[in-house]
């Protein structure tokens, strides 16, 4: 009989130390490769303190895709979006959703936003998002001018980047 609960406690310390050094590994990682490195550290920061998971790919034939990451059980809940200019601050794009409720595409999502002309309001699925800023049906981004995209979720959360065309 001892040796049974002998062979169960040397289990759970071994089980133990496995866990403590892949959580420290994790944690690791996340620091010195950043959040954006290892997607469910991200959505972590994000569920805790930080906005929707956002990252931006490099600037290619005067576009960029913005994407706000889900991962399955975790979409995010976006509220707002907006984009403006670094240089003036001048508000460029600015949408909000239609209805309360949250739908993703293509398991993230996915903004296209490319030099000149964009659609100021767009669908996502079953979910619109209006234009408060444009009035327009579209809205306009120049090559070389330095934008802010902002991400907002429904618990005022708010995740940045920058970015280029």
């Amino acid at each position: 009989m001892s040796t049974v609960v002998n062979l169960a406690s040397r289990t759970a310390a071994v089980g133990k130390k496995v866990l403590l050094w892949l959580g420290i590994a994790l944690l690791v990682s996340i620091g010195l490769l950043g959040p954006r490195a290892v997607p469910l550290g991200q959505a972590a920061v994000w569920y805790v303190a930080g906005g929707p998971p956002l990252d931006f790919d490099a600037p290619h034939n005067g576009q960029v895709v913005a994407h706000i990451d889900v991962l399955a059980r975790f979409p995010p809940d976006i509220a707002r979006i907006r984009v403006s200019e670094v240089a003036t601050g001048a508000t460029v794009w600015d949408v909000k959703p239609s209805t309360a409720r949250s739908e993703c595409w293509n398991g993230c999502w996915n903004l296209t936003l490319r030099a000149g002309s964009n659609p100021a309001s767009f669908a996502a699925g079953h979910q619109q998002f209006t234009a408060s800023v444009p009035q327009e049906l579209s809205f306009s981004l120049t090559r070389g001018t330095a934008y802010l995209f902002e991400v907002w979720d429904s618990k005022g959360r708010v995740e940045r980047d920058r970015f280029t065309l």
